[in-house]
């Protein structure tokens, strides 16, 4: 089997990040997508390099590949009229089309949602604009972090007293996993239904959907929630955070929560006194002294590595973890391994070869999907399109391309 989502044809419409995740989890559950571009006007990805390093030949495909593994290419020019007409035909054949664009740019290229629908009744459109498609902000544009600071997330980023701090681009990549379970959702409705249907799914909201504790904070307690630099914001929390460890930027994650942890946590860094001492004698007086209580425990994690940090406190029962750089995660980390989740997809650059790339998160029993190849290259599959999808003989084919359909 080739994913639960074999079957299933997406016509995409996206760039840069938010989109292409989106439909990455739909190609990584199965399904056929179809990337839609103009070779004048790519997805900027296929041009980004992170040029924040200083590397002499730094590789030029990362961000793209990562976003558009296993899909396919296909390019034409939608201000022309035949290529126009190319896309509805490609619409009629698919079950989905998803976009990222500012509001309304489908509807001034001519494919609203009723056009659509004329080529394909029962057809499922996704749109994943920054704001939606009402509302005072629905045309104006988005990007990256822009609408985390609207959804409040940078305000409650970074330290107490201090700048909210931008912490990358948790919007893209929540609103494309919550864009993926829209079309799943709408493609079950489809099966029982009959009918599909137009889902707005903006950026903004994807994000403010995921502040339930800070709304509930203000809500229940009429407080605002402010940032809580290395201390999570679980009032209930002895012991919560990131602490230094031997070794150049090497820390532990740990959280101590409940009653029946605090002695076994005390034991565990050898300091049966914590047990005694009247500043953390119960809840309330942890929570008062709380910075005294980190510093102790610190003092215990500078003279370990994380490794063995985390391994003693898991043996005894205390939730800890190595927090990760990604030469950790993808050379050392045993469970990824074990689990297999990056795998050596095939690459078209023949100095490359193969790319080390990650799996997608589910599993399945029955429905198994391997990630096969990186990113195509610009059109690289317009002949499939063209001639097997739509069924246009060959003769046809050459002189659209000779009128600059596929420019």
């Amino acid at each position: 089997m080739e994913g639960p989502l074999s079957g299933v044809r997406v016509t995409e419409f996206t760039w840069v990040l938010a989109g292409p995740f989106c439909t990455r989890t739909l190609v990584d559950m199965g399904a056929e997508v179809i990337k839609v571009e103009a070779r004048t006007r790519p997805d900027p990805h296929r041009r980004y390099v992170n040029r924040f390093y200083d590397i002499p030949d730094p590789f030029p495909y990362g961000a793209f590949d990562n976003w558009n593994r296993d899909k396919l290419s296909f390019t034409v020019n939608a201000r022309d009229p035949e290529g126009l007409k190319l896309i509805k035909d490609l619409i009629a054949v698919s079950d989905v089309v998803a976009e990222n664009f500012r509001g309304g740019v489908l509807d001034r290229w001519g494919l609203s949602f009723e056009e659509m629908r004329r080529a394909c009744p029962d057809i499922i459109y996704l749109s994943m604009s920054g704001y939606g498609q009402t509302g005072p902000y629905k045309d104006y544009p988005s990007h990256f972090h822009i609408p985390q600071g609207m959804s409040g997330y940078t305000q409650l980023s970074g330290y107490e007293d201090d700048v909210p701090v931008v912490a990358g681009a948790m919007g893209d990549t929540m609103a494309g996993l919550q864009g993926a379970a829209a079309i799943c959702m709408a493609l079950e409705h489809r099966n029982v239904t009959g009918r599909g249907q137009f889902i707005d799914s903006p950026q903004l909201t994807a994000m403010t959907h995921v502040m339930g504790s800070a709304y509930l904070e203000y809500e229940a307690n009429g407080r605002e929630p402010r940032p809580n630099g290395n201390r999570m914001p679980h009032p209930a929390a002895f012991v919560e955070g990131a602490f230094r460890c031997q070794g150049e930027e090497r820390w532990v994650a740990i959280g101590v929560y409940t009653e029946e942890e605090w002695p076994l946590f005390c034991r565990a860094i050898e300091r049966d006194d914590l047990l005694r001492d009247p500043r953390f004698a119960g809840v309330p007086d942890r929570l008062r002294h709380w910075r005294d209580l980190e510093q102790d425990v610190e003092g215990w994690t500078q003279e370990r590595s994380a490794e063995e940090a985390m391994d003693i406190l898991q043996e005894a029962g205390i939730q800890a973890v190595v927090i990760e750089n990604i030469q950790d995660m993808m050379e050392r980390d045993p469970q990824l391994k074990e689990r297999g989740f990056y795998v050596d997809a095939w690459h078209h650059d023949r100095n490359i070869d193969t790319l080390t790339i990650e799996r997608g998160v589910p599993r399945f029993s029955d429905t198994p999907k391997e990630v096969r190849r990186g990113a195509p290259v610009i059109g690289e599959h317009n002949e499939y399109v063209l001639g097997e999808l739509l069924g246009l003989p060959q003769r046809r084919i050459d002189k659209l391309q000779e009128s600059g359909v596929f420019f």
